[in-house]
């Protein structure tokens, strides 16, 4: 919370239910290479930190060697995948059964169901992937029908048409179906967190945001609590509801982009009131924890690792008070009403 909202100054618009306590899964779009700290945002929003207790993100294995966040991730209990299915399978299957078993409640499972960050490159690539399964399937759909005019045994389903979405990459379904049907896991989840985030003026990136040249205005994370339970158990069924959710986030986010914030209907949870006094709190809370990093290296190490330390903490305080002293922002009221301005 501290990095996005304090020190890059980003405005977070919250819509949709309040987010509850107790063990789930939390699933979004992927629009940031800072999305552990999305995620750590997103959890700071439970109602105190014992809401959600821990939080598991799944991961590429490559970012288990990235410096220092890697290593932050792997040491919090991090589930990093070789998207190597097979391999990856048996390591959830014993990640889940630690998990249930042995992990404290609650917890908090972390999936980015479409596997990697959103670009338009990468879009485009999806949405020629989804044309040409689609093509497939309607040829071998035809073939199917015209082969059993004369008999109808035949009793394979046809396939799923992949949506073509313009804001969000073509959700990975199996790693979300492998964790929707484990019968522990299900047992033991109370929720599912959907999450659709968005960016005006830009995505959240982590290279411009240490330079300092940040784009990004608002974020505007919608959420949606559904009971675990409620979901399908069919894979089928568990596949449609998650193209089903997918299309639903893209909707919401072409809104965003034309309108710069989500529809009516997704209500606007108006929390900004308190945002001085809880980026003021992260600031002194960021303070104590300096010190004592401070303390250390004065303690372990030379003075001039401790002086450079010093300037840096100087640095990132005077500009993070900065931003949580700037007038507190709101969504336009034209635009909370559902009008469009000119």
């Amino acid at each position: 919370p501290f990095t996005i909202e304090v020190y890059g100054g980003v405005s977070v618009f919250w819509y949709g239910d309040r987010i509850k306590g107790g063990t789930g899964m939390i699933i979004g779009n992927h629009r940031s290479n800072l999305d552990f700290s999305v995620g750590a945002l997103i959890a700071s929003r439970a109602p105190s930190l014992g809401g959600c207790g821990r939080l598991v993100p799944l991961m590429k294995n490559v970012l288990k060697y990235a410096p220092a966040v890697g290593w932050v991730c792997y040491l919090s209990g991090a589930v990093f995948l070789r998207r190597r299915w097979q391999e990856d399978k048996s390591k959830l299957t014993a990640t889940v059964d630690d998990m249930v078993t042995h992990y404290p409640r609650p917890f908090w499972l972390g999936l980015y169901p479409e596997g990697t960050r959103f670009d338009e490159k990468k879009r485009d690539e999806a949405q020629e992937f989804a044309r040409k399964r689609n093509a497939e399937s309607r040829s071998k759909s035809s073939r199917s029908n015209n082969s059993s005019s004369s008999s109808s045994s035949s009793d394979d389903a046809p396939a799923l048409m992949l949506p073509i979405l313009e804001n969000t990459l073509l959700p990975r379904k199996k790693a979300f179906v492998f964790f929707a049907q484990h019968r522990r896991l299900r047992n033991c989840m109370e929720h599912l967190h959907d999450f659709t985030i968005g960016c005006d003026g830009g995505d959240l990136l982590l290279r411009p945001f240490l330079r300092g040249t940040i784009r990004t205005k608002s974020l505007h994370i919608h959420t949606r609590q559904i009971a675990f339970d409620s979901l399908p158990k069919e894979s089928r069924e568990l596949e449609k509801w998650l193209y089903d959710c997918f299309i639903e986030k893209d909707r919401r986010l072409t809104y965003l982009n034309k309108h710069g914030r989500y529809p009516v209907e997704d209500k606007y949870q108006n929390s900004t009131g308190q945002k001085r006094h809880r980026c003021l709190c992260l600031c002194a809370a960021f303070s104590i924890w300096s010190m004592i990093w401070l303390f250390m290296c004065s303690t372990f190490a030379h003075w001039s690792v401790t002086s450079v330390n010093l300037f840096l903490f100087v640095v990132v305080l005077a500009h993070s008070l900065r931003n949580a002293l700037k007038p507190t922002p709101s969504v336009p009221r034209e635009r909370r009403e559902g009008k469009k301005t000119h």
